[in-house]
């Protein structure tokens, strides 16, 4: 993924030799608005498992594979243009922003539905603009829509992608390939009316209201006192050209506000097709209702997660339908893709981290359906391969399935997928056999690492792909091949460690991410301890590799390309081995990093984005999946976790959610062991109440609770009864309750979301306001 898009990034003239130094102004960020760390958003609406969806651009313009509906105001009309937009309730896949013109505040609400509730149905984006006249004297407003085929293209050599759009169209070389609806630019279209519908070559763009009577125009410019031609016909115009103009005319009394609904299909309709009738007879209300409702009701069937910041939950719920809407539907098949823009492709690696979130989090089902596409990728010799080189998919394979067999007990799936596994354990013990160091063989994965070789994740994620392998042996009662599979393991550890201890001996003890080869970028050498722990978690590689990946962070978060770039997601892989290590301070600090740069809708991106530069990641396109995922299952692990055969509950807390009055909450929470509840309430700045249930089909050894590093416990009574009062607290068998009597320590930091975003804000104001004076930016 990562070597496509920086491929599109040099021919865009963006390599870092030759880009000149740029930053934005700080204006952008307006007090009163939500933080969106993005100079140029770009945000998603559509439907679980639909074929496509529709990117909401940086100026609030609706964009598919067939064209960009845009919004204007004031006559003659002005595009509007709204940066910062925000989600229903904080979370739901329904836009809304608002801006105001000459008095005027024109806010936009808009989401996708399918008409019957099948993805695979007429999929429409319900689009209403109200306006509003601030002042309490009438006055007049215009408001205008119309429909170019892209915006404007600032890259070359980039197949005319519009700045901050994905590609369109695209058919897959096979099923789970990058694919986009649409259709490339035509020239001689013909375009024209029909009713309440503005026609492109006999097809329905989109619709509009009828009453207040519009203003109907082809284009927003004609010939001087020429009447207007709304004749269907060949117009001759750009790509860019905006066409279908249509305007209201709206004269408002004083604090009068009108409404007025649009409804834009994802793929236009014939006119004479029944869809158009059903189209222009869905009601925006209605359908509003039914997306709301259905979302919700997927959120509630799952884990529940509730701190003392909104941002943080928003940002948990928000990412899970950013990795629903993400997936397609293909006949039988789920195809979980990245999004729905310039990653609408299958990976097994990104797809194997959410189809572990999914199970983390209380979507077994939607695991399970993702997971039956895997097995479309297993090669005849037995290796898992969905690009080539990438033999990391082997072990991403084994491990997906074997965590959903061990979080869900599942043993029908077990039998389902184990000769699969087993096939693959016979590739790896062949390759193994054939290569000098008996580990997985030299490869080019033209990704992530970047480099040619022994490539180190490869062989972190094999090992943790082989443990579950012996997990699901064992589940299944195959004991001679459990034992089989253990030997196998314990000798690729041996001739892997031997390999680990060379390689860091010559880089002063931090894990590189090739073992016989230098140079690479960081990546799969930050795996040794998450999501299977191959190392111990205080071994000194593991943490050497600490610092010296943590020493290549900017803006809080890792960096990419030698440091040219933030890598958003790649910083969790940190965060979770922090948070396995008891590194609870530097977790707390990535949580926030990570939440910073993310947009006000809640969406993360990869990289593309130079440090304290323009906040643009151009075409590398938010949200992205593996970062949902990613996010979703921290902050999953800091609250709730496994560790062998433990339960471990708030492993990572902020100082901003210990506060009287406050709690953390936490529901349906699905562990290897069974379902858990708990509360943490603060009754008072020197007492919290821990209250615990738990549904365990088999107990874990203990349950420990982590005392936040910021307080230091003076007594802890577990159901009433004293118990031993250390960093770390067992709960007895069958407790429910644990009261915790403590005190905050005077050194505690004050850390919160609000707080890295007014730290962000002004050193970036200092650093733009050195750029304005010398013409250069302060790196690092």
């Amino acid at each position: 993924m990562l070597m496509r898009m920086f491929a599109l990034l040099l021919a865009a003239g963006m390599a870092p030799a030759t880009l000149a130094a740029q930053m934005v102004s700080p204006l952008i960020d307006r007090s009163g608005e939500p933080f969106s760390y993005f100079s140029r958003p770009t945000d998603v609406i559509g439907v679980m498992d639909a074929p496509a969806a529709t990117l909401v651009g940086p100026e609030g313009f609706f964009y598919t594979g067939y064209g960009e509906l845009m919004l204007f105001a004031g006559n003659p009309a002005e595009p509007l243009n709204q940066r910062v937009k925000t989600l229903e309730k904080g979370y739901l896949p329904v836009i809304d922003y608002s801006t105001q013109r000459d008095g005027f505040v024109y806010r936009v609400k808009a989401f996708t539905a399918s008409l019957d509730g099948r993805p695979e149905g007429t999929l429409v984006n319900f689009i209403r603009v109200s306006v509003r006249n601030l002042r309490s004297d009438p006055r007049t407003a215009w408001l205008g829509t119309a429909m170019r085929y892209q915006g404007e293209v600032n890259s070359p050599d980039l197949n005319v992608v519009p700045d901050n759009r994905f590609p369109r169209p695209a058919e897959p070389e096979h099923k789970g390939g990058y694919r986009q609806l649409g259709e490339k630019f035509n020239p001689d279209w013909v375009y024209g009316f029909d009713g309440q519908a503005f026609v492109r070559d006999g097809r329905a763009m989109y619709f509009f209201p009828a009453s207040p009577a519009p203003a109907r125009h082809l284009t927003m410019k004609e010939g001087y006192d020429e009447p207007s031609n709304l004749a269907p016909h060949k117009l001759g115009i750009l790509s860019t050209t905006p066409a279908g103009f249509v305007q209201y005319r709206l004269t408002l009394r004083g604090n009068e506000e009108v409404t007025l609904d649009f409804k834009m299909p994802v793929v236009p309709v014939k006119i004479d097709a029944p869809e158009r009738k059903a189209i222009e007879a869905a009601p925006f209300d209605a359908m509003h209702a039914q997306v709301v409702e259905g979302w919700e009701q997927i959120l509630n069937a799952g884990m529940e997660i509730h701190v003392p910041e909104a941002k943080v939950n928003d940002t948990f719920r928000a990412n899970l339908i950013y990795d629903l809407i993400a997936r397609d539907k293909l006949g039988d098949d789920y195809v979980q893709t990245v999004n729905k823009f310039h990653y609408h492709a299958f990976w097994l690696r990104d797809s194997s981290y959410i189809v572990r979130m999914y199970d983390l989090t209380g979507y077994p089902q939607y695991a399970a359906q993702d997971l039956a596409f895997f097995a479309r990728w297993q090669q005849p010799d037995g290796n898992f391969v969905s690009q080539g080189g990438q033999f990391d998919g082997w072990g991403q394979t084994m491990w997906a399935y074997g965590e959903h067999t061990r979080i869900t007990g599942d043993l029908d799936f077990a039998r389902r997928v184990y000769p699969a596994m087993q096939k693959a354990v016979e590739w790896l013990r062949q390759a193994r056999a054939k290569d000098p160091l008996h580990i997985i063989p030299v490869t080019s994965p033209g990704d992530n690492e970047d480099i040619s070789g022994h490539v180190t994740g490869h062989n972190f994620w094999a090992l943790a792909g082989l443990k579950n392998v012996i997990l699901v042996a064992k589940a299944l009662g195959e004991t001679a091949d459990a034992a089989a599979y253990q030997a196998e393991y314990d000798d690729y550890y041996r001739a892997f460690h031997a390999a680990l201890e060379k390689q860091t001996a010559a880089t002063g003890g931090a894990i590189a991410p090739g073992l016989d080869v230098r140079g690479g970028q960081d990546w799969g050498n930050m795996l040794a301890v998450y999501p299977e722990k191959i190392l111990d978690p205080h071994d000194p590689m593991v943490t050497a590799t600490l610092q010296a990946t943590r020493a290549k962070y900017r803006e809080g978060v890792m960096t990419y390309g030698d440091g040219r770039w933030l890598h958003h997601y790649l910083t969790l892989k940190n965060t979770e081995t922090e948070t396995i290590r008891g590194d609870q301070r530097w977790a707390v600090e990535e949580l926030y990093a990570e939440l910073l740069h993310t947009s006000s809708t809640h969406a993360g991106f990869e990289f593309a984005i130079r440090p304290w530069g323009t906040r643009d990641f151009h075409l590398n396109l938010s949200p992205h999946g593996w970062f949902s995922a990613k996010f979703r299952a921290a902050l999953r692990n800091m609250l709730v976790r496994e560790e062998d055969n433990d339960l471990y509950l708030l492993s990572v807390v902020s100082p901003e959610w210990i506060r009287p009055g406050e709690e953390i909450r936490v529901r349906r929470a699905p562990t290897d062991f069974g379902t858990v509840n708990f509360t943490l309430k603060s009754l008072s700045a020197t007492e919290a109440q821990l209250t615990f249930d738990a549904s365990f089909r088999q107990r874990p050894g203990r349950v420990l609770v982590h005392v936040p590093w910021f307080m230091e416990v003076k007594e802890a009574l577990a159901d009433g009864k004293p118990v031993t009062a250390s960093d770390v607290i067992e709960l007895p068998a069958g407790a429910q309750q644990l009261t915790l009597r403590w005190q905050r320590k005077p050194e505690t930091p004050v850390l919160n979301y609000g707080r890295a975003v007014e730290e962000y804000k002004r050193e970036y104001r200092r650093r733009y306001d050195e750029f304005l004076r010398t013409g250069e930016i302060q790196r690092p």
